[in-house]
């Protein structure tokens, strides 16, 4: 899983031997089983993650209600950024949904990377560009798309997510209840 990882990184920022072999010795690989949370509301984060393969749920706890507000796949930087850079307690949850395999990095080695080389410099840039596009996407989506429109780009670009997500948490990511989410499906069945 880190060879992945490492060559995944090296299609964006090459690395020479001595900073790859930094890297491998600074980064942890860790399997999260299905339900297992990366972070819970209330706790400081202290790793920047990358999602080699499986599927995370970020949600907040509203008033007793989960609101999903994003489902992370392979290939992708998932972080509780302002509790990693600010030392505050994380205000969402981060949860596996699905046996998920993840490679992280502590603060400290985070910091010690950059430190080391311009290289990481730019790999942690890349990261962020890439953690905030996916949350301006996520903003975006709720602001501009109506529930039915949301459904239909979750069936578009992520359809295995319909097997491996209890409906309950689709019905909460694209803004509606359960109930809802069954109407919205008959019509665009109807449509097609």
């Amino acid at each position: 899983m880190l060879t992945y990882f490492l060559d995944f990184i090296n299609k964006r920022v090459q690395l020479n031997n001595e900073e790859r072999v930094l890297l491998e010795k600074l980064l942890k690989v860790r399997l999260y089983k299905k339900g297992e949370f990366l972070i819970k509301e209330g706790e400081y984060s202290d790793a920047f993650y990358f999602n080699i393969k499986g599927l995370v749920r970020l949600y907040y706890l509203i008033e007793g209600e989960e609101k999903t507000t994003y489902f992370y796949s392979g290939n992708q930087y998932i972080s509780a950024y302002r509790s990693f850079t600010r030392d505050e307690p994380c205000r969402f949850n981060l949860q596996a949904m699905e046996d998920t395999h993840i490679v992280a990095i502590n603060k400290n080695s985070a910091y010690q990377l950059l430190e080391h080389s311009s290289k990481f410099e730019a790999l942690a840039r890349l990261a962020m560009e890439d953690e905030l596009i996916c949350h301006q996407d996520m903003v975006a989506s709720h602001i501009i798309m109506t529930p039915e429109q949301r459904y239909l780009n979750l069936m578009e670009s992520f359809p295995e997510i319909f097997q491996k997500v209890p409906q309950l948490h689709i019905a909460s990511y694209i803004g509606v209840k359960p109930e809802s989410l069954s109407r919205i499906k008959k019509r665009c069945l109807q449509k097609t």
